[in-house]
């Protein structure tokens, strides 16, 4: 007969996150070595003193060994490796890697047949398409099963959640360590935000409704401020997230916005696993333009709200987070309008009132200026003719005392004194160079005058 493993039938059903995926195939391998030893024992067939089977019967014998003591369903802690979706079915990949991540100690096939993945996708919904992906680790309850022309396989009949949200939790601790030590958690958060946001590069999916709720928040806004969207379409849940947004980063000019932002609807803790990517993270924490994000869960916060700029819970309060700002940049111009207005209210009324003052002042001076005018005219007037006449009067004492001394200097009265003029040829001799022996000369005397040559 077929020997069962410890001699004591099947093995019960193991707690969750009890037995890893390591642990489960040695205890496969401890089975089936027990049981291939008392089958070389009681069934041995011969040839030339050495044991062989036909494949089929070992085969067949491994099938009988499996199912009297793995007649229950098990929990297996792995990781999934490969997943693909096959008319309605899901094949996995199934592996275990060792304490430094770099090698594989254990693999199996596994399979969820597509009754069963309805009966999972009723219990678990969505997050059943987020648990799996490759890379997740997962607590899975499998009916092994092995066929003596296809091998082994494992029959996925359940999976639990939480011992996943768990796993990821650890990691996303990691993450966070990871990147607080390599000076990238608040590295984007050094980014200052423009004075205004209006240029808006969108990473989301187009028919996510977060991004409605976005649009239409800011588009439709009370203020009547304008917007200027670019939206890059990327996956914002599954296996393809990290490689859709590094491609869309690489796409957008940072000189063309103002602002990163990342949106997404609601879901579960597990929709948002792809936030937590190591590599995603980096990038986000790396941008050239501050990242604004609201991937919609109230509770729950990813590695990327922690290297974000700044994080929102819901679309819709990013929306409201770009109006305020934009809105206190409004009112500080307004209050700053109102400053200027009343600087030049007041400097106008200083101006006013120094013109006012200096009306008054130019007036008194004015009517100062007149008053003396006035008076000068007065003075003149009053004392004018006296002051002709003592002018005419004193002008023709001078003028007579220069008749006197014109009359005084005149050849007339020279001669007439007993002066005389020497001429030569009707020109006066005023030193004898002048004249030559021989030359006539005439003489002039107040009542005659003579000729005479020079000897």
């Amino acid at each position: 007969g077929v020997g069962v493993l410890g001699g004591a039938g099947a093995p019960k059903k193991a707690p969750p996150s009890n037995k890893s995926f390591g642990g489960a195939a040695a205890v496969l391998r401890i089975a089936i070595d027990c049981n291939l030893n008392y089958l070389a024992k009681s069934q041995r067939l011969t040839t030339n003193d050495s044991m062989s089977y036909s494949l089929y019967e070992l085969n067949e014998y491994i099938r009988q060994v499996l199912a009297l003591n793995f007649s229950e369903t098990v929990w297996v802690r792995c990781e999934l490796g490969q997943v693909k979706h096959s008319r309605g079915h899901c094949y996995l990949d199934v592996l275990q890697k060792n304490e430094s991540g770099e090698e594989i100690v254990a693999q199996s096939q596994a399979v969820i047949w597509a009754l069963k993945m309805r009966e999972l996708r009723n219990k678990l919904g969505l997050e059943l398409d987020v648990l799996l992906q490759e890379g997740i680790e997962v607590l899975i309850s499998v009916r092994i099963d092995f066929h003596e022309r296809f091998g082994l396989k494992l029959m996925v009949q359940d999976i639990d959640p939480a011992y996943t949200l768990g796993q990821l939790a650890l990691k996303r601790r990691d993450t966070i360590l990871r990147l607080r030590k390599e000076g990238l958690l608040d590295k984007n958060k050094e980014k200052e935000l423009p004075l205004v946001i209006q240029r808006i590069a969108v990473l989301s999916s187009e028919s996510a409704a977060g991004l409605k709720d976005f649009l239409n928040e800011i588009s439709y806004n009370k203020f009547g401020y304008t917007f200027q969207f670019n939206l890059f379409p990327v996956a914002m849940q599954g296996a393809n997230v990290t490689s859709e947004i590094t491609k869309a980063l690489k796409q957008i000019k940072t000189d063309n916005f103002d602002a990163l932002v990342i949106i997404r609807g609601g879901g579960s803790k597990l929709d948002l696993v792809a936030f937590d990517d190591y590599d995603l993270c980096k990038k986000i924490a790396l941008q050239e333009l501050p990242v604004i994000c609201g991937i919609g869960h109230e509770i729950d916060e990813t590695v990327l709200d922690r290297v974000a700029h700044t994080s929102l819970k819901t679309p819709t309060a990013v929306a409201g987070f770009i109006l305020h700002h934009n809105m206190d940049f409004e009112s500080k111009i307004l209050e700053l309008s109102v400053l200027l207005k009343n600087h030049f209210i007041s400097l106008l009324q200083e101006q006013n009132q120094l013109m006012s003052n200096y009306s008054v002042l130019m007036e008194k001076a004015i009517y100062q200026k007149i008053n003396r005018e006035e008076m000068m005219i007065g003075f003149i007037q009053k004392e004018l003719p006296a002051l002709i006449k003592n002018k005419i009067k004193t002008a023709t004492v001078k003028l007579e005392l220069l008749e006197k001394s014109v009359n005084y200097l005149s050849p007339e009265m020279s001669l007439k004194r007993g002066f005389s003029i020497t001429l030569k040829d009707g020109k006066i001799i005023t030193d004898n160079s002048q004249i030559k022996k021989g030359e006539e000369i005439e003489t002039i005397f107040y009542k005659n005058k003579i000729k005479s040559t020079v000897n």
